[in-house]
């Protein structure tokens, strides 16, 4: 694993490609999410700026999220090579803002030192062991940096530095843009007399659930990431409902526990009739729904969101089977508590679902944007792992429903929108 802290401003991004000939990990972490990494593993609770595991293949641009503050972030690079050689190279972008400002963290004992300031020269440092001609350039040259040389035996990372090659050369780049710099980290072949140091294996792929719509998954490099927090803002449409249903059909088809939470009394309702095993309805209209259902709970008001919070935890504790194990809560009570509360209900919404995180939900909320103001959907937003909005605009002067995902945990944002096919829904 290695590791380059910089300095960056509110609302800048860094973009750029990342390439490699075996498998590589690249993040974009604050110094929290750092600090909880052990053995080579990013924690589920997590939230990169910017994520792509076990990427093969060369010229895959990435492009991080809006930092949220002035602060040390830390590009984290996590390579594992299974008995096979080659070089792993990440090319990043960033504005001259940013400031690389520490040394690369190695488990070895040599490292690269980076120095780097938008109106100074920017200096490679290289350690004593290698040999090499390094000089110096301008913040518009290109900056090559030889991170290490590493290997493995078996599925074992073995990370060791042998020789770091510094060579930095002149490269006019013709960019729209502000992105000014760049910096290419190179990994190759251990040679063979040299004892490398063992790492834990490059953590697995984002586990992921099919929504059981196929356009939808491949937007979503093959479904919502489980255990996290994922916001779908949709107006009342044809096609939200329908979406709705596969979601939860695809859940239960793996026997995965799903949970609803809605105060439409007819909704919930239909729910019940559709799905019986693995599936819990939880309303404050319980009492209005006929026959009685034994996988329906009452839940207090809305009025007392308190009481929702408590009233669900109990209902988990008594009729729930125990433990962390993957789950599904599908939160249908957004907009009647933005309406009710406003966003003075976040605090307690950003509490509800960091314990159904812990206790293993992938959480689905619903908001209704033509009920809230651009300004209350941004502090939603920001609650969440992931946002995906459904919106409608005319095509050859026929209304069309489109899907794009604005923010997604484990992936770039993307500007790709998806034309909704109401016969691939039903």
């Amino acid at each position: 694993m290695r590791s380059i802290a910089f300095s960056a401003v509110k609302n800048d991004e860094m973009m750029g490609t990342y390439g490699s000939d075996t498998q590589i990990s690249l993040y974009i972490l604050t110094q929290e999410d750092l600090n909880s990494i052990q053995n080579c593993r990013v924690p589920t609770t997590a939230t990169p700026l910017f994520a792509v595991e076990n990427a093969v293949g060369h010229g895959n641009q990435y492009r991080s999220l809006p930092f949220p503050a002035n602060a040390t972030y830390y590009l984290v690079f996590i390579y594992v090579n299974s008995q096979t050689s080659g070089n792993a190279t990440v090319e990043f972008s960033f504005p001259t803002s940013i400031i690389f400002n520490d040394t690369i963290r190695s488990t070895s004992t040599t490292g690269t030192t980076i120095s780097s300031s938008n109106t100074t020269a920017t200096t490679i440092i290289l350690p004593t062991l290698v040999t090499s001609n390094s000089s110096s350039v301008t913040s518009q040259a290109g900056l090559q940096i030889a991170i290490g040389n590493f290997g493995t035996v078996g599925a074992i990372a073995l990370v060791g530095v042998i020789a770091i090659v510094g060579s930095v050369m002149l490269l006019m780049r013709r960019k729209k843009s502000s992105m000014k710099n760049a910096v290419t980290a190179t990994v190759e072949k251990l040679p063979q007399n040299i004892k490398p140091v063992e790492q834990a294996p490059t953590p697995p792929l984002i586990d992921r659930l099919p929504t059981g719509y196929g356009d939808l998954d491949n937007l979503l490099a093959g479904g919502l990431p489980k255990r996290h927090a994922v916001l779908l803002i949709s107006p009342p449409c044809d096609e939200r409902d329908p979406l709705l249903r596969k979601i939860i059909g695809s859940a239960l088809s793996t026997a995965m526990p799903t949970f609803y939470l809605s105060n439409d009394p007819s909704s919930t309702q239909d729910m019940i009739r559709t799905h019986s095993k693995d599936f819990f309805a939880l309303s404050p209209q319980a009492d209005k729904i006929l026959p009685p259902s034994a996988n329906l709970y009452k839940i207090p008001d809305i009025n007392s969101l308190s009481g929702i919070n408590e009233a669900f935890t109990k209902m988990m504790n008594e009729h729930v089977n125990q433990g962390t194990g993957n789950r599904l809560l599908i939160f249908d009570l957004l907009t009647d508590i933005l309406t009710l509360k406003g966003v003075k209900a976040g605090n307690w919404f950003s509490d509800f679902v960091a314990r159904r995180k812990a206790e293993g939900f992938t959480v689905l909320a619903f908001l209704n944007p033509l009920v809230a103001s651009s300004e209350e959907i941004q502090i939603l937003s920001d609650l969440f792992d992931g946002v995906i909005e459904i919106y409608e605009k005319e095509i050859k002067e026929m209304p069309r429903r489109f899907l794009v995902i604005k923010k997604m945990y484990g992936q770039r944002p993307s500007k790709s929108e998806l034309m909704l096919d109401k016969d691939k829904l039903f």
